[in-house]
């Protein structure tokens, strides 16, 4: 079993660092909120998958988007190099560091992960894309879904790779299915369905 509250006690000055780097970014689809769920999701699957190294994924999950502090090109990378040099400045050993780099370096829809932690944090950043967190958070901030929405109809079967993820992101379709429903057929809140 994984203490998921002793790897976060031990890493508490990067989680905090990161969380601090990702509350500066002006794109709420990109929010702690996200950061949040993706480590969350990242939990889930590491319950299943137990043959990873569990304080590289969830360090990944929390520093995988810090990089969108200078925009969305190439952040994957700068994620990884950030995370890299506080890891370095720490005496963390290589070995280490490197699995917390390859873990979020590519974790693009359409990027191939080398390693496992690789897998597990690009598909729980994926799965956040059905996620009713991230959903509600940019309902509420009137954010746009069209590059979502465009990538939704192949995610399942083109970017998965693992059985958990596909399992995890059937149950978050379903949670955001009867979301929007309430929203639509209750009158909860009015939305712009021209997104």
């Amino acid at each position: 079993m994984i203490d998921f509250d002793e790897i976060e006690n031990k890493y508490s000055n990067l989680i905090q660092k990161a969380t601090q780097i990702m509350d500066s970014i002006p794109d709420p689809k990109y929010s702690v909120v996200h950061m949040k769920s993706i480590v969350n999701f990242t939990k889930e699957i590491l319950q299943t998958e137990t043959s990873a190294d569990a304080e590289a994924c969830i360090l990944a999950a929390y520093w995988h988007d810090v990089g969108r502090i200078n925009g969305e090109k190439g952040h994957a990378t700068l994620s990884a190099e950030m995370l890299k040099q506080e890891l370095t400045n720490e005496g963390y050993g290589t070995e280490f560091i490197e699995k917390c780099y390859l873990a979020i370096y590519k974790h693009a829809s359409c990027k191939h992960p080398e390693t496992i932690e690789g897998i597990i944090i690009r598909d729980a950043d994926k799965i956040d894309y059905v996620s009713l967190a991230r959903w509600k958070n940019c309902i509420e901030n009137d954010c746009r879904f069209n590059k979502v929405l465009d990538r939704l109809p192949n995610l399942r079967s083109n970017v998965f790779e693992l059985e958990i993820s596909k399992q995890i992101f059937d149950r978050e379709v379903a949670n955001l299915v009867r979301y929007l429903h309430d929203i639509i057929f209750n009158n909860i809140t009015k939305i712009d369905l021209n997104w």
